[in-house]
């Protein structure tokens, strides 16, 4: 949803002073109570920023050594840790990789994972809550030097993802210099306001900047914690970032970074601060930090009011700043003369301010140093902070920046609105046609849950209703549809609630009606590993044929696939050849050797044979681990290049038989080959299609390649370009036949002058090759798009009325050719 913005005087909104200022107990969030006795809340602590050994130089002897020596930083190292400093949540955002996720030690039974990763390679970023990395492309020549960053942002928002900016005193700003050209980047969720790593002054003097320009994100904090022997004052959760969540989830956690409602402490055990505000003066306490709050005119009235309450702060500094910030001194100041202090101050717009204006708290005692390179001669270090209360005269803030972003694209493209609504998410969207009629299924996030929503759209006429396929789970993800006739099948992978661990299973639904009804939902997969993204096709005698990607076994991820109806249990299509190695991580974090058979997809021809394929990181030297760790009297190499990620396929002759030999389908040595997509023509051809990267840190575009088989997938062409332009970013491909048995590809695409996601379309000539790219949309931002039988859906955030604290994205649908 969007982040909160509300006027003072709309109705029903019930106290928060509880509801902000609750303490947490020692153990873990405590639920607090809106006014009405409804459950509201619950305080959450975690870090925002944590490395392991997968990142190359993620620990002090990789670092020490130029990344030769054995790692001491494994997944576990970094959990245990968190755990026993009472993190209640927890992401491993290791530098431009998403290889962590896919390490067996990447389990908690006592923390909320977060997907996380540090990307970009100049400025640094966190993405939380994001699919796979996040990949930093290089600019067309003459643009902005901020361009690829802010496409990043954009694609991070695509996938409902949480953007902060990392340690802004390095990319972003400096006391001598002021903002950067990043700082202009836009959309932005969180700040790291204080990083240990770094000096938390001349982050909070970004912040105030940035907040004074109209740009509205929250304030967190990240420990940036790479090193064993600097535990005790760098470990994750020092800094403790703490998230006002709706539930204890992933997906509240992220809607509350979102909607601004965090604070910071030193450490779990306090000081806790908050800061909240009755802006229209009649004793209730509607906003909390973060919080935008729309008023009709400048002067408050008399009665308004803040409150302040730190708890495990006697003796400390309390200080409360206005709009512009530090430069104009204290609003107000306080020593808390015990460990549970709560003080009111008068609100008021600050003078010389007219139409935005904020306010923060913050807490300062004497000790140790905030940030490794804090001021060691400040008389005080910080201590706590809180995000600010923002208050607005008639509307929100936008950003004012110093480089302005390009005006964003108008005109229709014929597309229609199938699944979503102004203010809340959808995505991930797939279509299946048949007779006319296109079934689509998104993930849809809504009220702190994500569930698959299915919708019938006939192609005359108005779509029917959508409806709920997951029932009452709110952790369902990544929905695929496919359809043969009135047979219609969706899958989707769904951890029913339950997070710790993380154990998500396949589950299937059917209709035998076109998709008016459903019947109740089939469990695939064991539930004894982590089941995901699963893959769907029909085979040509009406049974569905399955693949996803799973580690049931409690090592490396592997692809499983069943023919339902047919096949008893699933089989594993891709352990044939794979090498794992459990090492000594004690001895060497980097000595485990789990390569992962990730993102499968699926197709079936009409005479009953199906080819999967996946992306596989076997071939690499040190699958999962970026960089390469030489045999003594050798260099080092890569740094955090991607792995040598390989494109890898196995085909089923017909239902009941036994799968085909494994076979090689990408063939490069330098370059990672990952999201494939596949689809078989007319005449029984198979097409794969996906994307290409050079083994390159950051800074170089992905683009697609694709080969061909005429043999059900026993041999491959040599792989081709599909409307390569080195100057943009192409990525997610998605293949079907048109009505007339030509594949298709759609993806989406940076090569817009209003650097916008685009999608884009070309067909396949057997003859003559690719066509020419051809864009399908227009306005905004269109991504992750899905297409059967020339309909395409995306996901697309057209209708959203602010360009920061929207998270509007919907599906559409559009026809190609």
């Amino acid at each position: 949803m969007a982040a909160a913005t509300m006027t003072a005087a709309a109705a029903g909104l019930a106290p928060k002073s509880a509801l902000a200022a609750a303490r947490p107990d020692a153990a873990a969030g405590v639920g607090t109570a809106r006014g009405n006795g409804r459950s509201a809340g619950i305080w959450l602590a975690g870090d925002t920023h944590v490395h392991t050994d997968h990142s190359s130089d993620g620990s002090t002897p990789r670092q020490l050594s130029d990344q030769r020596d054995p790692g001491d930083m494994p997944v576990q190292a970094q959990l245990t840790k968190a755990e026993e400093n009472g993190a209640d949540f927890l992401p491993l955002t290791d530098h431009r990789v998403y290889d962590q996720h896919w390490d067996p030690q990447w389990e908690s039974k006592n923390m909320l994972l977060i997907p996380g990763e540090e990307v970009n390679g100049s400025p640094h970023a966190v993405v939380l809550g994001a699919v796979d990395t996040v990949v930093d492309g290089a600019n067309p020549a003459g643009s902005a030097q901020f361009r690829h960053f802010q496409q990043s942002i954009w694609e991070a928002q695509a996938q409902h993802a949480v953007w902060q900016t990392a340690h802004p005193d390095d990319g972003e700003y400096t006391r001598a210099d002021g903002p950067s050209a990043n700082a202009s980047a836009q959309g932005v969720n969180t700040v790291e306001i204080w990083n240990a790593s770094s000096d938390p002054d001349v982050e909070i003097e970004y912040a105030e900047n940035r907040w004074n320009a109209g740009f509205r994100f929250a304030a967190v904090g990240a420990g940036g914690s790479h090193h064993r022997p600097l535990w005790e004052t760098q470990a994750p959760g020092n800094p403790t970032t703490w998230v006002f969540a709706a539930d204890r989830s992933v997906r509240a956690i992220l809607d509350a970074m979102r909607a601004g409602h965090t604070t910071v402490g030193r450490h779990k055990s306090g000081p806790f601060l908050t800061i909240e505000a009755d802006v229209n003066g009649d004793g209730r306490f509607e906003a909390m930090g973060g919080d935008e709050v729309i008023v009709r005119q400048r002067r408050l009235n008399r009665r308004a009011a803040l409150r302040v309450r730190v708890q495990s702060g006697k003796g400390a500094r309390v200080l409360v700043y206005a709009t512009p910030g530090r430069s104009a001194g204290p609003l107000a100041e306080f020593t808390a003369a015990s460990d549970d202090e709560t003080y009111d101050v008068p609100l008021a717009f600050p003078a010389g301010v007219e139409r935005h204006a904020w306010f923060r708290a913050e807490v300062r005692q004497a000790g140790q140093l905030s940030g490794r390179e804090a001021d060691p001669t400040l008389p005080d270090q910080l201590y706590a902070a809180t995000t600010p209360v923002f208050v607005s005269v008639g509307s929100a803030a936008e950003p004012e920046p110093e480089i302005p972003l390009p005006a964003a694209e108008r005109g229709a493209d014929g597309a229609q609105l199938v699944i979503g609504e102004q203010g809340a998410f959808a995505g991930f969207a797939d279509v299946a046609v048949a007779d006319g009629t296109r079934h689509v299924v998104a993930e849809v996030h809504d009220d702190h849950r994500t569930t698959v929503v299915y919708r019938r759209v006939e192609e005359r006429g108005h779509p029917a209703k959508a409806v709920v396929l997951s029932g009452d789970s709110g952790t369902a993800r990544f929905p695929r549809v496919a359809v043969s006739g009135k047979d219609v099948w969706v899958v989707w992978q769904d951890e029913r609630g339950h997070e710790q661990p993380h154990r998500p299973t396949i589950l299937l639904r059917h209709s035998s009606n076109g998709g008016k009804t459903f019947g109740k939902a089939q469990q695939l997969s064991d539930g004894r590993g982590r089941a995901e993204h699963p893959a769907l096709a029909v085979l040509n005698g009406g049974h569905p044929l399955v693949a996803w990607a799973d580690n049931a076994g409690g090592g490396a991820f592997d692809v499983l696939a069943q023919v339902v109806g047919v096949d008893r249990r699933p089989v594993n299509l891709s352990a044939q050849g794979k090498v794992t190695d459990p090492g000594n991580p004690d001895a060497d974090a980097r000595s485990p050797r789990w390569p992962a058979s990730l993102f499968p997809a699926v197709a079936a021809d009409g005479d009953g044979r199906a080819v999967v394929i996946w992306q596989d990181d076997r071939y690499d030297p040190d699958p999962l681990w970026t960089g390469h760790t030489p045999p003594p009297g050798e260099e080092a190499s890569g740094g955090t290049s991607p792995d040598n990620w390989q494109i890898l396929a196995r085909t089923l002759p017909s239902p009941g038989a036994d799968w085909t030999e494994l076979v090689k389908v990408s063939k490069a040595t330098d370059a990672a080959s990952v999201h494939p997509a596949i689809a078989v023509d007319g005449d029984g051809e198979f097409v794969v299609a996906w994307e290409t990267k050079a083994l390159s840190q950051s800074g170089v575009n992905l683009s697609l390649r694709s080969v061909r088989s005429g043999d059900a997938g026993a041999t491959w062409s040599a792989p081709e370009p599909v409307a390569l332009d080195p100057a943009a970013m192409s990525q997610r491909p998605s293949l079907s036949a048109d009505p007339d048995g030509a594949v298709r590809v759609v993806w989406y695409d940076s090569r817009s002058t209003d650097w916008r996601w685009k999608v884009f379309t070309a067909r396949l000539d057997a003859g003559s090759g690719w066509s020419a790219a051809e864009r399908l949309t227009v306005p905004g931002n269109n991504t992750w798009p899905a297409i059967d039988g020339g309909t395409v859906v995306f996901t697309t955030d057209r209708s959203a009325t602010r360009i920061q604290r929207d998270s509007t994205h919907e599906i559409h649908l559009i026809q190609a050719g």
